[in-house]
């Protein structure tokens, strides 16, 4: 900005400008005018004062001849003569020459008016009359020593005697008696000269001083003109803005009244502005702004963290060289819940945008302008849609899953599913008291929904499994809490119900499948390609099976085709290998002969078995390539009938097998042993521990570890048929789990 580039202010201060300048040369001329008046004031007095100095040298010269003639010592009559005729000689010859004062000091005034015709014609008479007066002065100021002879320097007038002079005596004594006669008469005159003199300085200082009143006068009066001038421009140019600037005002107000959004400015300290829009007041419940600051205006809406990451972000966009484009990418608050207490009790939530823009005022950062959006109802429909998305796709996914799954284990798994979410509503209902009873409810539930996630894993149905590891979320949090009541359950429920109706989901979508392929198969001509596909996948085949369809025995309620666990322990070790970025290769044996009553343990075990050997005990193909095994890795499944000993299911792996130290630590941490205790176990005791109920070596909690409930399930699914589990590892090389299951008679006695 320029310095004369003022804007509206440009004729205020040319005004201004104009009555200053003014103002000073008023000043300046009255300066000059009253720098004169001193002089003429000191002239006077000068004059004044020696006005009388001829009568001093008269009466002085008089005062020396008495002196002589009475015979006394005349030294200092004669100095005070001398004195008398030298200062009225400077202060007339000063006079003469152009109106010059010489002040005592040295100092020296110029009076013009001492130097016009009439001053120098007055002047000239007195120097003429001086000039003569000096003449005979001159032989009685040269005189020195004694008038008196030698011998008489003076004589008394008391005796009578006359007073005896010398020559020089004698002569002095003419002298003066001239000079006494001259003086007489020309004293008067002089003394008249400078009083002529004192008068034309008195009239000019009078004429001087008049002129002056004049100029004041006249200044003061072009001030108040010009004063009065500038008032009623900037009075007419003010009301014209006032007017303006009003109803600029009332269109600013009407603006502010009727936005819909939330307007405010916040200064570097991060205070509101007074000015902002009414929608302020609905959008954050509240009528008092005025002197708040902006962590106050978010503190009871905004959880801590949100409010310190708002407060660091508005921070940051006071900075000299932020990018502003790029720091709005990263604007925290561009949509942030919010919640407001409700009358009725509870609260409100509500998703609010915020948005910041910076103001600047002559080239610097002076606010930002703060637009905020109440988006609630986009955000919920943002989130409907979403979720309508979502569940669209997912029950297409679900759809399609099932396409890839034989209808018997499908079935089998949603009657499986059925009776363990069963169970688990009847341990809800379950009435408990004491701590060690919520306890043993939610070790319950766990196994029962790990069951269920476990399957649904293994048959790649990965909205149950969701659900389910959501649900085993909910208990996990209820492990870690101190004190348990009945209330705490009641979340479960929904979750509960949650599953109840997606299994529903999945059977209908089954039944629908099931209800196609019969109105194709009533329809269709014997060489439909698409109806051949359908029987092959409701006959339990796979696309890479012999296109030529073979009848399926109809399946038990309970029971599943002897290939089925096979086929669907593939698929889940397929599946968790590609999300540990692993290599295994399964071999299952013997799985056709599992007897109906143990059907369904052995499909739970073998699955928790198998993914927790592919989880914890196959290691990475670059790991296994440094202990100098092959990169895929070996996992066996093998079940086999010991007549009437009962039965042996045995899943072996070739992978780093059970690390000892690191169960310890684990339990340890976990609370299960104390360190004391640790240092105690012996290897089968501490191999032991991974039975334990919330025992994992997992780092984190995903969908396939991180729980501590397979192994815990696997216990108690043998404990249940009366088995026993036995283990055995060995460090780098391989982990084998033997569960011997009793004959089925037993099984059923027991």
């Amino acid at each position: 900005m320029g310095i004369l580039d003022l804007g509206r202010y440009k004729g205020i201060v040319f005004a201004i400008t104009g009555f200053l300048v003014f103002i000073a040369v008023i000043l300046a001329i009255n300066h000059g005018r009253l720098g004169q008046l001193p002089d003429n004031v000191v002239a006077a007095g000068f004059l004044a004062e020696h006005q009388t100095q001829p009568r001093i040298v008269f009466d002085a010269g008089v005062l020396l001849t008495a002196t002589l003639n009475m015979g006394e010592p005349i030294d200092e009559a004669l100095e005070s003569l001398r004195t008398a005729a030298k200062s009225y000689n400077d202060a007339l010859t000063g006079l003469a020459d152009g109106g010059r004062i010489n002040l005592a000091g040295g100092r020296t005034i110029a009076l013009p008016v001492l130097a016009d015709e009439q001053a120098a014609s007055l002047l000239a008479d007195g120097m003429k009359i001086w000039t003569a007066y000096t003449a005979k002065l001159e032989p009685i100021l040269r005189f020195s020593g004694s008038p008196y002879p030698a011998q008489q320097e003076a004589v008394s007038n008391d005796h009578g005697r006359s007073v005896v002079l010398s020559p020089r005596g004698r002569r002095l004594q003419e002298a003066l008696t001239d000079l006494n006669q001259y003086g007489e008469s020309s004293h008067a005159q002089l003394a008249r000269i400078f009083a002529e003199l004192a008068g034309q300085v008195t009239a000019q200082d009078a004429r001087q001083t008049a002129v002056l009143r004049l100029i004041q006068a006249g200044g003061m009066a072009a001030a108040l003109f010009m004063l009065g001038a500038i008032f009623f421009y900037f009075a007419r140019n003010m009301h014209k803005e006032e007017t303006v600037a009003e109803r600029a005002r009332k269109e600013t107000a009407d603006i502010m009244r009727t936005v819909n959004e939330g307007l405010f400015l916040l200064d570097k300290d991060l205070k509101l502005g007074s000015e902002r829009s009414m929608a302020l007041n609905t959008i954050f419940r509240r009528e008092e702004f005025q002197g708040i600051s902006f962590e106050e205006l978010l503190k009871e809406i905004v959880p801590e963290k949100t409010l310190r990451t708002a407060v660091d972000y508005v921070s940051l966009l006071w900075g000299d060289r932020v990018n502003e484009k790029l720091v709005k990418t990263i604007n925290p608050l561009s949509e942030v819940e919010v919640h407001f207490d409700n009358p009725a009790g509870g609260y409100d939530t509500h998703f609010l945008e915020f948005d910041f823009n910076r103001v600047k005022s002559a080239g610097s950062l002076s606010h930002l302008l703060v637009t905020v959006n109440d988006v609630t109802k986009r955000v919920m429909l943002s989130r409907e849609l979403q979720e309508s998305q979502e569940k669209a796709q997912a029950q297409l996914d679900l759809l399609l899953r099932i396409l890839h799954v034989e209808p018997d284990s499908l079935t089998g798994f949603l009657n499986d599913a059925e009776v363990s979410l069963k169970m688990v509503n009847s341990i809800l209902k379950e009435p408990a008291r004491e701590e060690t009873a919520f306890r043993a409810k939610i070790d319950g539930i766990y196994r029962q929904v790990h069951a269920v996630k476990g399957e649904a894993s293994a048959l790649g149905l990965k909205t149950v499994e969701q659900r389910a590891h959501t649900f085993e979320e909910a208990l996990n949090d209820l492990k870690e809490r101190q004190a348990l009541s009945g209330s705490d359950f009641l979340p479960l429920v929904i979750k509960l119900d949650d599953l109840f109706n997606h299994l529903a989901q999945v059977r209908e979508m089954l039944s629908r499948l099931l209800d196609l392929h019969q109105a194709i198969a009533n329809r269709r001509e014997p060489e439909s390609a698409g109806a051949e596909k359908v029987d092959r996948w409701l006959s339990g085949e796979h696309e890479s099976a012999v296109h030529t369809p073979a009848p399926a025995p109809a399946p038990h309620e309970d029971d599943e085709p002897p290939a089925a666990l096979d086929r669907t322990l593939v698929a889940l070790t397929e599946r968790v290998a590609n999300s540990q970025c692993k290599q295994v290769q399964i071999r299952c044996s013997g799985l056709q002969d599992v007897p109906q009553a143990y059907q369904r343990a052995v499909k739970d075990i073998t699955i928790q078995l198998v993914r927790n050997a592919v989880v914890h005990g196959i290691e990475e193909p670059a790991e296994r390539t440094k202990a100098n095994k092959p990169p895929a890795g070996t996992l066996g499944v093998e079940f086999v009938s010991r007549d009437t000993d009962g039965y042996e299911l045995i899943v072996q792996d070739d992978g780093r097998g059970l690390q000892l130290p690191r169960i310890k630590e684990v339990a340890i941490e976990r609370g299960l042993i104390t360190a004391a205790q640790g240092a105690m176990l012996d290897p089968r005791q501490t191999m032991a521990l991974i039975f334990r109920p919330g025992f994992s070596t997992a780092d984190r909690v995903t969908a396939d570890a991180g729980r501590g409930a397979g192994m815990d399930l696997v216990r108690v699914l043998v404990a249940e048929h009366g088995g026993r589990v036995g283990l055995a590892s060995a460090g780098g090389k391989f982990s084998k789990f033997k569960i011997w299951l009793p004959a089925c008679t037993r099984a059923a006695a027991a």
